[in-house]
C-alpha cells in the first residue's frame, strides 16, 4: 500500500522531493485531478509510469513547468503572439502541444514525437515541486489507463497499489476532468480535448481557436 501524507506538510514534501530526485514516482494534487509524476531526467521513472498505468508507449506524457523561461527552453518556433496569449492563460488548467527543443527534451518523454505537451499548473504545490526539483516533471493522471481517475488520495492508493511509494494528500480533486488540451503547432490553435478550462474561457484569449465538430457545442 502506498504511503499517504498531507500535501501541506514540509516533511512530506521533502520526502516527495527525495523520491523525485532519485528517479522514482510520486502522486500529488494539482489544480485539476491528481497527477502521477516523475523527473524527466529519469528514464526508469518514465518507464515505471507506463507500467503502473498500463499506458500505451505511443502516448507521450505531459510536462509540468513553473516558468516561461522553462517553456521557451523546451520549445521552438513559438510565435510571440502565441506567447502573449499563453501568459494570459497560464498558470491554468490548459495543456498545450508545441514543437520541442530536441536537445533538451529526451525522446523517451515524448514517445519519439517532435512535439511536447506542457502546462504551468495553477497550484502552489506543483510549482514548488518543479522549482525545488530543478527541472520539469513528467505527469499523467493518477489512474490505470481506461479506468476512472479517483478523486481522493485513499482511492488512488487503492487503485494503483504498492507500486506508488508516496501519495501527497491535498483533499478531493478540484475538478472531475483533466486539463483542456490545445494543439499550438498549426496555423491556428486547435482543441484536442475538452477539460477543466472551458471553451468559453479559452476563446476569450484564443479567438481563432479551432474546435472540431465532434467536440463542439
Amino acid at each position: 500500500m502506498s504511503e499517504i501524507l498531507p500535501a501541506n506538510n514540509e516533511l512530506a514534501i521533502q520526502k516527495a522531493l527525495e523520491l523525485l530526485q532519485r528517479g522514482d514516482v510520486v502522486v500529488y494534487p494539482t489544480d485539476t485531478i491528481y497527477g502521477l509524476a516523475t523527473s524527466i531526467t529519469s528514464k526508469t521513472g518514465i518507464q515505471k509510469i507506463y507500467r503502473i498505468k498500463s499506458r500505451s508507449r505511443e502516448k507521450p506524457l505531459m510536462l509540468h513547468i513553473a516558468t516561461f523561461e522553462q517553456f521557451q527552453n523546451l520549445t521552438r518556433d513559438v510565435p510571440e503572439k502565441t506567447l502573449d496569449r499563453l501568459r494570459k492563460i497560464w498558470p491554468g488548467a490548459m495543456a498545450g502541444i508545441f514543437l520541442k527543443n530536441d536537445t533538451l527534451v529526451p525522446s523517451y518523454v515524448t514517445s519519439g514525437k517532435e512535439t511536447i505537451c506542457l502546462r504551468i499548473p495553477d497550484n502552489s504545490l506543483c510549482m514548488e515541486l518543479v522549482k525545488r526539483v530543478g527541472h520539469p516533471l513528467a505527469v499523467t493522471s493518477a489512474n490505470i489507463s481506461g479506468m476512472e481517475t479517483p478523486k481522493t488520495a485513499d482511492h488512488i492508493a487503492t487503485q494503483l497499489g504498492a507500486h506508488i511509494p508516496l501519495v501527497l494528500d491535498g483533499g478531493p480533486s478540484q475538478h472531475d476532468h483533466a486539463s483542456t488540451l490545445i494543439d499550438f503547432t498549426g496555423q491556428n490553435p486547435k482543441l484536442l480535448r475538452e477539460g477543466a478550462l472551458s471553451i468559453f474561457h479559452l476563446r476569450t484569449f484564443l479567438p481563432n481557436l479551432e474546435i472540431p465538430q465532434e467536440l463542439g457545442p
